[in-house]
């Protein structure tokens, strides 16, 4: 694989930027075992309110066993439980027979291919993803390894991250009113980059359909539609 990009990127901007328009936003379904059954739940101003309905697992594909390894720095209790459930729903995703098939059929321009892909087939993409290889420790684990710092800022990135280390920063300005697939999606958009793929530093047509933004884009719509 190539990977002279790394040389040329000092930050690398993750703000998620779709392919197609925008998902309506609805409220995040529960996942099973969490507690929620669908039933009335009673509220402090003694209303009645349907609690969020259970997901709707989709059906795992049998290659992938993708398990996380995760590190965090600087969440608060709160924002650590919205972080794990993010991270759960994006395992189940991310293993996903749905989630193989957009992959393996991802277009750009009429083609099936990604841009920016390190000269890989759409097929050796999917499989650099479940080999989970990180640049840095080139051990081929079947692991997302994320090491996660929480900070804020008051612009316009949603996270960044820099080619000598395996941290990634999220912007608190963002993380605590993403929906659980804007949080998954920015996760592995960075992820990928530990895995050896860029694309364009500037905002470009072409840019959404690297493996960064269009494999974060595809986790994104598929957690938020359980």
């Amino acid at each position: 694989m190539k990977r002279e990009f790394y040389a040329r990127i000092i930050v690398l901007s993750t703000l998620l930027v779709a392919c197609e328009a925008p998902l309506p936003q609805q409220e995040a379904c529960t996942l099973p075992g969490s507690g929620s059954n669908g039933q009335l739940a009673q509220k402090q101003d003694g209303t009645t309110a349907q609690e969020p309905r259970e997901c709707v697992l989709p059906e795992p594909a049998r290659e992938a066993e993708l398990t996380v390894n995760l590190s965090i720095t600087d969440f608060n209790a709160l924002k650590e439980d919205k972080l794990r459930d993010a991270v759960e729903r994006m395992v189940i995703v991310i293993n996903s027979e749905d989630f193989k098939q957009k992959v393996l059929n991802h277009e750009y321009q009429g083609v099936k291919t990604f841009v920016d892909n390190n000269n890989l087939t759409n097929e050796e993409v999917y499989q650099t993803l479940l080999d989970g290889v990180e640049t840095l420790n080139g051990v081929l684990d079947n692991e997302i390894d994320l090491d996660l710092t929480l900070y804020y800022a008051n612009n316009s990135t949603v996270g960044y991250t820099y080619p000598n280390t395996n941290r990634v920063w999220i912007n608190d300005k963002f993380f605590t009113t993403n929906t659980p697939g804007k949080v998954a999606g920015n996760l592995v958009h960075e992820w990928t980059h530990k895995l050896g793929f860029g694309h364009d530093f500037n905002v470009t047509q072409r840019r959404n359909y690297s493996v960064p933004y269009a494999v974060g884009n595809i986790i994104q719509e598929l957690v938020d539609s359980l």
